[in-house]
């Protein structure tokens, strides 16, 4: 692991800390760790909540965390979360 690399995963881990439930909260740090993308992130939670408000919910959460807590190098991982989001939004555009 490079030490880029790792400060994506801590930043990840950092924006999903306690995010219920865990199942959630890993799918989503895998996501913005870069190691799932967000379409296909955002099919498992819709499968994993079946409801539409919870997953809106969690990545609302994800949002607001990266806007808090987010450092000037988490660039790529800010990109990770606005995929996510604009996905929420506009789903049309999920693959």
């Amino acid at each position: 692991m490079t030490p880029r690399e790792g400060s994506e995963r801590a930043a990840a881990e950092r924006l999903t800390s306690g995010i219920q439930p865990e199942a959630a909260r890993l799918l989503l740090a895998r996501c913005l760790a870069g190691d799932l993308p967000a379409s296909r992130a955002l099919r498992e939670l819709f499968e994993m909540t079946a409801e539409p408000e919870s997953v809106r919910s969690l990545v609302d959460q994800i949002t607001k965390r990266a806007a808090i807590l987010s450092r000037a190098g988490d660039r790529l991982l800010q990109d990770r979360v606005d995929e996510l989001t604009q996905l929420v939004v506009e789903p049309d555009n999920t693959h």
